[in-house]
């Protein structure tokens, strides 16, 4: 999936992609990140880990996200975390959390079931109850996370539509292809039935 990063040093747009990763290729606490996505993917049923590398470094990881599908049928954003020199001023690129958000979002799309269809949860869980207050203020500020109850934030519908045209490049012409570049099929959206 292409997205939208923003270089902070020129202020431009930069070519980037999300892209499924392996275990071990996913970021670890000895690479300087706060989480070990290698452990933790490990550890969950029916989770996926995503890359955000650019076009121009692709061995370098942006951000990285752990989708959860929870008993087949939940969407679940486990864990999302921006890379380090993404972290800190002055950071390398813009949206890289943005763009993580939208494409879990957009994965609630595609895989939730039955009323978790288009409704992303995750958790935001902080050491410090002041700090976890201030991150869900940035969710619900910048990505139009609602909160659910005491650390459960959610984002529904429209609002995560609009993170997914903001930050997300969706190219209708552009054919979907395996990891072996084979196409994938896809299935048939003509619709011949007159709107109600």
């Amino acid at each position: 999936m292409k997205v939208k990063l923003i270089k902070v040093e020129t202020a431009e747009e930069v070519k980037a992609l999300i892209k499924e990763g392996k275990a071990k290729e996913l970021p670890s606490m000895q690479d300087g990140w706060r989480f070990n996505f290698e452990k933790l993917i490990k550890k969950l049923k029916n989770a996926t880990g995503y890359l955000l590398v650019t076009e121009e470094t692709p061995d370098i990881i942006e951000g990285a996200l752990i989708f959860q599908l929870v008993d087949k049928v939940m969407p679940y954003m486990a864990y999302l975390e921006v890379a380090p020199h993404n972290r800190s001023n002055p950071k390398k690129y813009e949206q890289v959390a943005g763009c993580l958000i939208a494409y879990a979002f957009q994965q609630s799309v595609i895989q939730g079931k039955g009323d978790y269809n288009s409704m992303l949860q995750f958790d935001v869980l902080e050491e410090k109850k002041e700090d976890a207050i201030k991150l869900m203020a940035v969710y619900s500020g910048k990505y139009n996370a609602k909160r659910w109850d005491d650390t459960t934030m959610v984002i529904m519908d429209e609002d995560g539509e609009s993170l997914v045209t903001k930050y997300l490049i969706l190219d209708t012409t552009e054919k979907d292809t395996t990891d072996d570049g084979k196409e994938k099929e896809k299935p048939d959206t003509n619709d011949n039935t007159a709107e109600q």
